[in-house]
């Protein structure tokens, strides 16, 4: 069983790395039309209609396939005032109840947009813009990182249970 959770665990790195670098790629991809849009509207007074369009479509799939990243290298914003003024084993157990909060948190949102994007695909809906798609292609990307999001912060928990319980044995 031990064996199937690490090779879940390995799949799921690789998917977000691979995740990661589709982002990244994106990000490239938005800087590019938009340097395209300039130089056809100021140089050849031909501006796009579709620069705009795909680079608003790419930029939510950009946020939502790094979330998982930034969710994995703990790099996400942390406020640790609480934490600052707790003793060292409160502050474990504040981290490992905010991990969990967390994964709840998101796993909720997945469930949530999850079931809008199905609405939007089993509907038909499309973006309304000078370059419409079906709505679903560019909200698709919600459910995916908030789950893997959430799979992550369930990850660390569990990766911090037993030194929290080690400690805790070890203070009684």
């Amino acid at each position: 069983m031990l064996s199937l959770v690490r090779r879940l665990g390995a799949w799921h790195d690789r998917l977000t790395t691979a995740g990661f670098a589709v982002a990244a790629t994106l990000v490239a991809l938005i800087a590019a039309a938009f340097c395209y849009e300039v130089i056809a509207r100021y140089a050849f007074f031909a501006p796009t209609e579709w620069s705009y369009a795909v680079a608003s479509y790419f930029l939510c799939s950009v946020i939502f396939l790094s979330m998982p990243e930034l969710t994995r290298r703990k790099a996400h914003i942390a406020v640790s005032y609480l934490l600052d003024g707790l003793s060292a084993a409160g502050a474990e157990w504040l981290r490992a109840m905010i991990l969990l909060l967390a994964a709840l948190a998101c796993l909720v949102t997945a469930a949530i947009t999850g079931q809008e994007t199905w609405r939007q695909y089993a509907q038909g809906i499309s973006t309304i813009s000078a370059f419409p798609v079906p709505k679903w292609w560019v909200s698709i990307f919600v459910p995916y990182g908030t789950f893997s999001s959430a799979v992550y912060f369930f990850r660390q928990f569990v990766h911090n249970l037993p030194s929290l319980i080690a400690k805790e044995g070890a203070s009684s």
